[in-house]
């Protein structure tokens, strides 16, 4: 072989046969990306909150914080740049807390359109979902980021996400760049799904009108053209997961919705049989 047929090989690799040197080429892309769509990250398993292994030591106090109010992205990340800040060293963590509390608020102000805050105030809560012990009209945010644990089953073609609350199961479609038209709407929705780098990213659409809780009020509910999109991020130590949940429905909303949860993996546990309380909707 001449150095003419070598030309469009770096010349590193020029002593090596022309084959070997493309296999090892191949190789060291691997290495410096080693999450791939068809090597996806390791996210199998059951993932649990706060709320249920409260004294793991693995949680963050910005995890404990937000397991009792509730946050934002923002209002997560506000709170964590202010516990880290050394000016902040000598101020209570309620009083970072209550600073980041109203961060979240005064951002949230704008949130809703004119639709959406109508709706808000005419929601009757004695008539809310969960008070008759069925998962009707219970929207996919509140299954989502409910505190009990949920399941992770990765395949090649779909996602399997099982969840103890409403004992519910979602299927999340791989390869597929939309969703099917004429799908019938569920209270889940049709999921899609992908993976880019150590996140997996699941857009959500077709879903029933169904009740939300947002901060600052009461639950509102969201039109049929409402969709979402989860993004779960594992952490390199395999750990943690990040869940950012968005809800679009421009109806309601002047921008999209954000929320945070984090999740911690724990092995050997199994998802319980769920039970809800029918005088109280508890659980």
């Amino acid at each position: 072989m001449n150095d003419k047929q070598y030309s469009g090989i770096p010349g590193l690799f020029r002593p090596l046969p022309a084959r070997l040197a493309v296999l090892f080429l191949i190789a060291l892309c691997a290495v410096a990306d080693p999450v791939r769509a068809d090597n996806p990250v390791p996210l199998d398993g059951v993932w649990v909150t706060v709320l249920v292994a409260f004294d793991d030591p693995r949680w963050r106090i910005a995890d404990l914080v937000c397991a009792r109010t509730g946050c934002s992205v923002e209002g997560y990340d506000y709170l964590q740049t202010l516990l880290a800040d050394p000016e902040n060293a000598q101020r209570g963590t309620r009083e970072l807390v209550a600073e980041m509390e109203d961060y979240q608020r005064r951002s949230n102000e704008q949130l809703l359109t004119p639709t959406g805050k109508q709706r808000q105030a005419e929601f009757d809560v004695t008539k809310e979902s969960t008070l008759d012990c069925t998962p009707d009209g219970d929207d996919l945010r509140h299954q989502v980021t409910a505190p009990l644990p949920h399941e992770i089953e990765q395949h090649d073609d779909r996602v399997i996400l099982r969840y103890e609350y409403w004992n519910a199961e979602r299927v999340v479609h791989l390869n597929q760049e939309s969703h099917p038209e004429g799908v019938e709407p569920t209270r889940l929705g049709h999921s899609i799904g992908h993976y880019e780098g150590r996140t997996l990213v699941v857009k959500t659409a077709h879903m029933l009108p169904a009740e939300t809780g947002i901060p600052n009020g009461n639950p509102l509910m969201l039109s049929a053209d409402a969709q979402v999109v989860e993004r779960y991020t594992l952490a390199e130590d395999g750990e943690s997961l990040e869940l950012v949940f968005e809800l679009i429905d421009p109806a309601i909303f002047t921008k999209p919705f954000q929320s945070h949860r984090r999740m911690l993996r724990m092995e050997g546990w199994e998802l319980d049989t769920f039970d809800c309380e029918s005088l109280t909707g508890v659980y």
